[in-house]
């Protein structure tokens, strides 16, 4: 990092020799002398000679005039004087040098840094400053070109360039909590990155950026594997928070929490999401007072001063980088387990549950109250980057972007016992909490499903658009059976048609709509199928890019499905491989108007466009 600056900053360094008897004229007036290196100047002169100096006869480097080149000058020549050799020599008593042709003398245990570190000829360039006493009247420093080498008695001479001196002046130089440097720059294991040691803590950079960690947050950090490890590096200094006693600091990947009370922990992924939405130490769930533990499935577990703290490990991602993620508080510890598509945390009588229902993000969320010992309200957390926007309707909770879209969601629950009875649940926001309040039944267990999934699939699913919604509602019996039939749909239909780049008006939504049609046929009866198909297009219409041809076609579809699944009658594979084959098969139809959309056979599919 310095050496580049060497090439950015030096001007041209050259040397003459500047005895007496060899005149300047032999340079010519105004011929640049050849480059070299610097070295001190032979033979200064002890005053300023016209014509003599070395000022006279070599090119002067950037940032220096010629009254101050020719001042250096005198001051080697007086520094040198008494020199049993005649050259130049550190002073005895003071064990000064001055580096022409900057007038300053750097002195004692900073000069013999400076040389150590190639003087004029190393990064630092040029000293623009006589040796300083600090503020505290203990320290030194002299600055040069690149930056400074501060000086103490505990931590001896150290230069502080580039990012790390912007780290340690906003910190408050020596003043500050890092106090006096103890190190020059080391170079990281990883090789990028770099780190610098002060009495009071440590200076990390990486990619342009320096932040401080320090005290007990730093040892926590160097368990983990400091910038190794799962936090990366530093992404800010240490902060005093708001309640005046804990500290933070930022990592790229989690933050590490302090406080007298409970210690140092980090906090990561989504978790951190979740919690951080909450308020961080000032929510309900106070500070980390135990590390973080990852159970198989991705679960995260944390122990919380006021609550522990699960995450489900299943996410749904809205953009590069940001995830809706879904968690659950416990006053006491949950069991997770894992299960097929997702996982489980089993807690006193009851589940939740957490299973992906399709490769388009969506996945199921299910409270379970297993008998009357079960709670009767649960909370779920719902973790997202803070801009954006966690709001409720009257059917779920929407994640909103900084530009106002609708990226994600979680439709509220609906309640059936296990006769399949409506059991009532109610719900509340209340900042990232959703809780939800069960009712209780005679006939256990209980089932709370609901779904979470992206924007553009929310409508397409029984528990978050309207219309399918209400049909659940009327029909709960027939609902809970078939709820996610739509997942084998997407996944079937998508696998079948690797060449397809989209999911709409082609032979992959014509084979996804008939296996959907299909399976809620054989799995309820076909009145209920042909009730969620239309409320399913209903829903479709609040899509920006609904048409009528696309409407058109699913309505087709939709009917063969159902004479698919009539025909199947307990094959739920032949439904799906009947299904497939139409869709390999299938007309393309560009309007649908131009055939007979009643499909009274049902042995066919249409589809817009190929693929």
């Amino acid at each position: 990092m310095a050496a580049v600056l060497v090439s950015l900053l030096a001007g041209p360094i050259t040397t003459v020799d500047a005895r007496p008897d060899a005149p300047c004229a032999a340079a010519g007036p105004g011929r640049p002398a050849a480059p070299a290196r610097w070295a001190p100047t032979g033979n200064p002169q002890p005053s300023v000679v016209p014509g003599r100096m070395r000022s006279d006869c070599g090119t002067i480097p950037s940032g220096f005039t010629k009254e101050q080149a020719d001042r250096a000058e005198v001051m080697e020549a007086a520094l040198a004087a008494g020199s049993a050799d005649g050259r130049p020599r550190a002073s005895a008593a003071a064990d000064c040098r001055v580096y022409w042709p900057a007038p300053y003398e750097v002195c004692g245990a900073i000069r013999e840094k400076y040389d150590e570190l190639g003087g004029p000829n190393g990064f630092l360039l040029y000293p623009t400053s006589d040796e300083l006493t600090n503020p505290d009247g203990q320290g030194k420093r002299s600055v040069f070109q690149n930056g400074p080498i501060y000086w103490s008695p505990a931590g001896g001479a150290h230069p502080v360039v580039n990012h790390f001196f912007a780290a340690w002046q906003r910190n408050g130089w020596e003043a500050g909590p890092l106090g006096y440097p103890t190190s020059d720059e080391i170079v990281n294991p990883d090789a990028v990155g770099r780190r610098q040691y002060f009495q009071g803590g440590t200076i990390y950079w990486h990619l342009n950026e320096a932040y401080y960690v320090t005290g007990a947050i730093r040892d926590k950090w160097g368990e983990t594997g400091w910038e190794g490890g799962p936090l990366g590096y530093p992404a800010g200094d240490e902060i005093l928070l708001p309640d005046g006693r804990g500290r933070m600091s930022r990592f790229e990947h989690g933050v590490v929490h302090w406080s007298p009370d409970t210690g140092a922990h980090p906090v990561t992924g989504a978790v951190l999401d979740q919690w951080s939405r909450a308020g961080y130490e000032a929510s309900a769930y106070g500070y980390p007072t135990e590390d973080p533990v990852t159970h198989p499935g991705g679960v995260l577990e944390q122990q919380f001063q006021h609550d522990r703290l699960y995450s489900s490990g299943v996410t749904v991602p809205v953009a590069p980088g940001v995830s809706l993620s879904l968690g659950v508080p416990s006053a006491g510890p949950l069991r997770p387990a894992v299960v097929s598509d997702g996982v489980v945390l089993s807690g006193p009588g009851f589940d939740a549950r957490f299973q992906r229902l399709a490769e388009d993000g969506s996945f199921e969320v299910s409270l379970v109250r297993l008998d009357p010992s079960a709670p009767t309200s649960v909370d779920v957390l719902l973790g997202a980057p803070a801009d954006y926007t966690l709001r409720a309707t009257a059917h779920r909770v929407e994640l909103v972007d900084p530009a106002g879209a609708v990226v994600a969601g979680v439709g509220l629950p609906l309640g059936f016992d296990s006769t399949g009875a409506a059991v009532p649940v109610r719900a509340s926001l209340d900042g990232n909490r959703l809780r939800l309040h069960l009712g209780d039944a005679a006939a256990y267990p209980i089932a709370f499903p609901a779904v979470a999934a992206r924007g553009d699939a929310l409508d397409q699913w029984w528990s978050t658009g309207v219309q399918q919604r209400s049909v659940c509602e009327g029909e709960p019996y027939d609902c809970y059976r078939v709820r996610n039939a739509r997942g084998p749909a997407f996944n079937l239909s998508k696998a079948a048609f690797p060449e397809a780049t989209e999911t709409d008006d082609n032979r992959i939504d014509a084979a996804r709509h008939c296996i959907w049609n299909g399976l809620m046929t054989e799995g309820a009866n076909r009145g209920f199928a042909e009730r969620m198909a239309a409320a399913h297009e209903r829903d479709g219409q609040a899509n920006p890019d609904w048409t009528r041809n696309a409407q058109l076609m699913d309505e087709y579809n939709n009917r063969t499905g159902v004479q698919v699944g009539l025909r199947n009658e307990g094959a739920p594979a032949a439904i799906e491989s009947t299904c497939l084959r139409y869709g390999r098969e299938a007309r393309i139809v560009p309007e649908p108007d131009a055939i007979d959309l009643t499909n009274p056979y049902g042995t066919d599919l249409i589809a817009l466009r190929h693929p």
